[in-house]
């Protein structure tokens, strides 16, 4: 039963039913204006579960209450209730998902409900194959057809910075073991979209599931691609954001003094700047960086005066770097609130 269609009270399937009518108490201070067939809906919903009945009209009961309200997060528990206790065919309920994810990937509810479908699949894969290697191998396509709905969703809603989306998508990787077949998928993305910071994080995620920990040679490829980045979009924060996750004083990082090719291309991307007010601010700071990491206090000093005159939002930010540069170098007294 569907909006629109023949009402609960008039339908002979559900005489049997009491409807249980939604308590505000006895003096409600705003009464809600729902829609035709919200409240019918809801009131047979709550009468269902008050029986506790997992049946089919139970099951088909819980896709009208979605269809009113895809967000009501215990309709779709009590949906996976209906289908786990009826041993279903959860094929019907793929297709079912497929129309949510689609129309509503900013649902978290349709996610959550369709990684357990997914796992769910997968278990009834394993019991009716007839060897593991077989099974493993359907499981296999079956992760791999639903890393595709995910991209079907993204480029459905040009949406390719959902959440709940890339979350799913992290959990099919992780749980079916598919990490090694990721990296091109990302960089279709990056070549999209080079701005596309959920790419980016998600780059670093599958590198790190790849090749945790992280040889010099994974280090330097990933460093190589993300100067590669910055040669053609030099103001893209996520590249040179992306370079700190291998370039550092922290273990397992490259040293900042050990990039003369990355102090060579941000000395490229500021004298490339038509005036200092075009200036890329991120090349400054990277090079303030590098200049602290060799001790050198007055090239540091210099960046942030211009990063200072460049960047006026954050000047405060750059006047404190430089202070806290000075104290803990002894060049000056502690900074106010770090004493």
């Amino acid at each position: 039963m569907t909006k629109g269609s023949i009402t609960f009270c008039d339908n002979p399937e559900w005489k049997d039913v009491k409807p249980v009518p939604q308590d505000d108490g006895p003096e409600p201070l705003a009464v809600i204006s729902y829609p035709p067939g919200f409240e019918e809906v809801h009131d047979y919903f709550r009468a269902i579960q008050k029986l506790g009945e997992f049946s089919e009209r139970a099951l088909a009961l819980t896709g009208d209450v979605i269809e009113h309200n895809s967000a009501n997060y215990t309709a779709w528990w009590y949906r996976r209730r209906c289908l786990h206790e009826l041993g279903c065919d959860l094929s019907a309920e793929h297709v079912f998902t497929d129309k949510w994810s689609k129309d509503c990937p900013k649902n978290y509810q349709v996610w959550y409900h369709r990684r357990w479908l997914i796992s769910e699949i997968a278990k009834q894969i394993r019991a009716k194959a007839p060897n593991a290697e077989s099974a493993e191998k359907e499981i296999a396509d079956l992760a791999r057809k639903e890393l595709e709905n995910h991209t079907d969703c993204m480029q459905v809603n040009d949406d390719y910075k959902n959440y709940n989306g890339w979350s799913h998508r992290q959990f099919i990787l992780q749980a079916f073991g598919l990490w090694d077949e990721e990296l091109p998928f990302v960089e279709d993305l990056l070549r999209d979209d080079i701005r596309n910071n959920s790419a980016w994080n998600h780059r670093y995620t599958v590198v790190r599931k790849q090749s945790w920990p992280f040889s010099d040679a994974v280090k330097r490829r990933e460093i190589d691609y993300a100067v590669k980045s910055i040669r053609s979009c030099a103001n893209n924060e996520c590249a040179w954001n992306y370079l700190t996750a291998f370039l550092g004083a922290e273990e397992g990082k490259i040293p900042w003094s050990e990039a003369p090719a990355l102090e060579a291309l941000c000395e490229e991307v500021l004298s490339a700047a038509a005036d200092q007010a075009s200036s890329c601010r991120f090349a400054n700071e990277t090079l303030a960086t590098m200049c602290e990491a060799r001790g050198d206090v007055a090239g540091a000093q210099r960046q942030y005066s211009t990063l200072k005159e460049i960047d006026k939002i954050r000047f405060k930010y750059w006047e404190w770097k430089e202070a806290y540069l000075l104290q803990r170098t002894g060049k000056a007294a502690p900074v106010s609130g770090d004493q």
